[in-house]
């Protein structure tokens, strides 16, 4: 049984850490416009907790990807691509003006989950030659 749910557990964190990308502050703009649009707009200010919630459950995730595959280099580049959208996006509270500082940071996040999604992927065995 634990067998099982170590298994599940590998299967399941790659989709655990890219879970957070859709709700990243990089979206926090037109998820605040949309709740403003349905007369929600008092809820903006929690939706900024959620989204940093998010991220750090996606954080969650890729620790869990590197007891699988012990490979630093995904949460390295989450953990730097997550500081710079939030430096450009709340610390300087601009969301265009600031994009040569957050979009490096999407990128990376992005960069991130690929190249951990990558480390997943089962190597391609070739056919054992019959003498």
């Amino acid at each position: 049984m634990k067998s099982f749910l170590k298994k599940l557990l590998t299967r399941l964190t790659p989709i655990l850490g890219a879970g957070a990308i859709g709700v990243c502050p990089l979206c926090w703009i037109g998820s605040a416009s949309l709740l403003t649009y349905l007369g929600l707009g008092a809820l903006i200010p929690v939706w900024r907790w959620i989204a940093f919630g998010l991220i750090a459950l996606g954080a969650v995730g890729f620790i869990l990807d590197y007891r699988a595959h012990r490979n630093p280099y995904p949460l390295v580049f989450l953990s730097t691509g997550t500081l710079l959208l939030y430096v450009g996006r709340y610390v300087f509270l601009s969301t265009w003006g600031a994009w040569q500082i957050w979009g490096p940071g999407a990128l990376l996040i992005i960069g991130a989950v690929i190249y951990n999604k990558h480390l997943f992927r089962k190597p391609l065995t070739s056919p054992k030659p019959t003498a």
